[in-house]
């Protein structure tokens, strides 16, 4: 019964992040910090006017690419919460190495963002940003991961 629960629960999850993908994001910034994620660049970042109009045009650019991996990775999120309760060898390699290359990209994604940025405004300002991203990102995969029971985690605690 338990198990039953507790799959249903993950199911449950899964769905919700379906529905959900960047609004997520959104939400979780909005929570923990009362403010919508562009408002938290303009209090940290405290654009100059020389840096103002270049700075949003590569970050609209940045943000649409962001929410495609967004979007990869709840799917990827959902798949594993679908395959959960019949995990087999061949899924989790694929599972996992489809979140690895999402990692990856996010990273290449800063890295060509970075790039951009210290072209319209100081290197040192530039990586202030990656900084935030970083952080806020964090943020986020720290509440998402909270969400995700890990690999026969719901076994487990049924045994118990």
């Amino acid at each position: 019964m338990k198990k039953i629960f507790l799959f249903a629960c993950c199911t449950l999850f899964a769905v919700n992040l379906s529905a959900q993908t960047n609004t997520d994001e959104i939400a979780l910034i909005q929570s923990a910090y009362g403010m919508e994620k562009k408002q938290i660049i303009v209090q940290f970042m405290k654009l100059t006017e020389a840096e103002n109009a270049g700075f949003w045009k590569i970050y609209d650019e940045y943000e649409a690419e962001r929410k495609e991996l967004g979007k990869k990775r709840a799917n990827n999120i959902i798949e594993y919460a679908n395959n959960y309760g019949k995990l087999t060898d061949a899924k989790a390699t694929e599972l996992i190495n489809s979140s690895i290359d999402l990692q990856i990209s996010l990273s290449k994604l800063l890295k060509k963002t970075y790039a951009k940025l210290g072209k319209v405004m100081s290197p040192i300002r530039a990586a202030q940003f990656i900084q935030l991203e970083n952080y806020l990102e964090t943020m986020v995969r720290m509440e998402i991961s909270d969400e995700i029971p890990l690999i026969r985690e719901l076994e487990a605690a049924e045994k118990k």
